[in-house]
Order: C-alpha cells, then sequence, then structure tokens
C-alpha cells in the first residue's frame, strides 16, 4: 500500500493510476490523515457470461406461452393519457 499527500497525488495523478491498474492500493492524505483510498476494480472488464453458462441456465427458464409475452408487451407499449 502506497501513501500520497493531496499536493503530491495532483501532480502524479497518472502514475497513481497507472499503480492501481497495477494492483496496487493508494491511501490520499489531507494534512497527514488519511482521506481516501483508491483500489482495483475486481475484474470489471470480465462481466459477460460464456455462451456456454447461457446454455446451461435455458432448461431451467419456466415455461411460457404467447400470452405471457403478450402480458409483457403491454407494459413497453405506448399509452395514451385516458389509459392512464
Amino acid at each position: 500500500m502506497v501513501t500520497y499527500g493531496v499536493r503530491e497525488f495532483k501532480a502524479k495523478v497518472s502514475e497513481v493510476l497507472h499503480d492501481v491498474e497495477s494492483g496496487e492500493e493508494v491511501i490520499i492524505t489531507k494534512r497527514g490523515k488519511p482521506c481516501g483510498k483508491l483500489t482495483p476494480v475486481e475484474d470489471a472488464g470480465n462481466t459477460k457470461l460464456p455462451l456456454s453458462a447461457l446454455r446451461e441456465l435455458l432448461p431451467n427458464l419456466p415455461d411460457a406461452d404467447d400470452e405471457d409475452f403478450l402480458e409483457a408487451k403491454k407494459i413497453w407499449e405506448p399509452q395514451a393519457p385516458d389509459d392512464l
């Protein structure tokens, strides 16, 4: 863990962010007291599920018929002011 004062942090912000991206935690101090903490984001870029995981979920979906889809469609259709 690395500590930077506010002035030093402002002067080296690009370098500090590079360190954070590399996994380093950074504490920012103001007048010698901690006021903030920068930590790397946990696996932010890998939010998509692989296709194989989605295929495994398909058998677990409940059965649906045309009526279910028509009901859901009504939610998204524009409504006239009289219908509200």
